[in-house]
């Protein structure tokens, strides 16, 4: 059977059209992971907050792909370039939107939609032999935002059942479909259309000339409000009195069922709340290096995972209705600190470091017991949270190794810090001493047995 090579040679891009194509995707990638992770915290619905996880490590993925085809493409990894100064401000439009409907429609009807048909439009139209990588890519990341869309519109189509509410997030969508279409897209070349089977071969039909701007693109910075704690739905509640929490929380035999649902209970609020912290961070911290940016998206997609692990073992293996004891007030205070290391050097280097063997005994009691299914999950979790604490140990040693006086200022904070959180939950329980705070990133050993801590009374992240 012969076979019939039907591509043709030529694209309407050239290398350098190509690259600065990808670096105005990429911009647009790091946009919507930067949003969607700020506004982890002030989002009430905890599903939401979940699938935010997902999507920020989807977006931060995508971002690094595009950055590996642009080294490929003579260009550099970290290349990102909104098409129009207009775009870049439509962007900061969108970030500043100020509920959860017109966020949700802002990205998931207007933004995600435009980025997935330029994907498939670019790899309708390039070379698809001489760019068949560039091909591959596009092809990738258009069906992980397809995924994203159909979530989105499922979303709203729930959100906006009454009229007025349908009437509202048209509206919103049809301001930034509008600024979208002024700014010129993500490429500022237009709005282009994929769908059509005929691609003209006019020259006025072809991309515009371009005028590189090196650094002189416009930029805003994203600032997330210092709230108390995060934003959550009822039945969930928060309360800064230990007494309530040992009300709710107490009982005969912490080995129970009745006993591990406490401990769950507690645990889905740690895992919630780190998931709204590495959102916080990524948002309002883009100068990090940007591996240290992948693993915080991947700790924020880990404890996204957590929150539907716990939250199916309260509910299915415990018999809880979620949000019937309080959320301590112990931890957020700590993430409106203006220092990344602060937010990591107690919650993963000390907390998480006591979770793991916390996780390892709460697995050995229910081994005891028979509950071989909640066994097996705090394994899984348990595993997780190394990753973790290597994060914070790794990242804090290798930005402190050269800053002694920095290090020491850190510990000293760090130690502070323990105190007003060990004190809270020393109270709840009663107490009366906590074992002195060890931290992973004072060096000592470097093997997995030293990242553990000590069971401990404090449950959360």
């Amino acid at each position: 059977m012969p076979v019939v090579d039907r591509r043709e040679f030529g694209g309407r891009f050239t290398v350098r059209e190509n690259s600065q194509r990808l670096a105005n995707y990429r911009y647009l990638e790091l946009q919507l992971m930067e949003m969607v992770a700020g506004w982890c915290h002030t989002t009430p619905q905890i599903a939401f907050k979940a699938t935010f996880g997902y999507h920020v490590y989807d977006h931060i993925q995508a971002a690094d792909l595009l950055g590996e085809r642009l080294e490929q493409l003579r260009s550099t990894r970290d290349s990102q370039e909104p098409g129009t100064d207009e775009f870049a401000r439509l962007c900061e439009t969108v970030w500043k939107l100020d509920n959860t409907v017109a966020r949700l429609t802002a990205v998931y009807r207007v933004l995600e939609p435009h980025l997935v048909s330029s994907y498939v439009y670019h790899a309708d139209a390039t070379d698809p032999l001489a760019d068949t990588p560039t091909v591959r890519l596009l092809r990738q990341l258009a069906a992980m935002g397809q995924s994203h869309i159909a979530w989105g519109q499922a979303v709203l189509e729930t959100l906006t059942r009454d009229p007025e509410q349908r009437r509202e997030a048209l509206e919103v969508q049809a301001d930034i479909e509008e600024k979208l279409v002024e700014s010129g897209g993500v490429t500022g070349q237009g709005i282009e259309s994929h769908w059509l089977a005929f691609h003209s071969t006019r020259e006025s039909d072809k991309p515009k000339p371009r005028t590189r701007r090196g650094g002189r693109a416009y930029r805003f910075t994203k600032t997330c409000p210092p709230l108390e704690h995060s934003i959550v739905e009822e039945p969930f509640w928060f309360s800064s009195d230990p007494k309530d929490f040992e009300k709710a929380y107490k009982s005969e035999d912490e080995w129970s069922i009745e006993g591990f649902r406490h401990k769950f209970h507690q645990l889905l609020y740690g895992e919630v709340e780190t998931t709204d912290r590495m959102g916080k961070m990524l948002a309002e911290f883009p100068e990090l290096p940007w591996e240290m940016r992948m693993e915080l998206a991947h700790q924020m997609w880990d404890e996204a995972r957590h929150i539907e692990i716990v939250a199916k073992v309260c509910e299915e293996e415990l018999g809880a209705t979620l949000g019937y004891g309080p959320w301590p007030l112990a931890w957020w205070w700590m993430q409106n600190e203006s220092d990344p290391l602060r937010r990591i050097s107690v919650t993963n280097s000390w907390a998480e470091r006591n979770l793991m063997s916390t996780l390892r005994e709460w697995r050995e009691h229910a081994e005891e017991r028979g509950y071989m299914r909640i066994a097996e999950l705090c394994d899984y979790v348990q595993a997780d949270e190394l990753t973790h604490v290597r994060l914070a140990t790794d990242w804090i040693r290798k930005m402190t190794d050269d800053k002694p006086e920095y290090r020491n200022e850190l510990l000293a904070w760090s130690r502070k810090a323990v105190d007003v959180v060990q004190g809270f939950y020393d109270s709840a329980y009663s107490a009366s001493s906590s074992p002195e705070p060890r931290f992973s990133f004072v060096r000592g050993g470097d093997k997995e047995d030293d990242f553990a801590g000590v069971p401990s009374n404090v449950i959360g992240e």
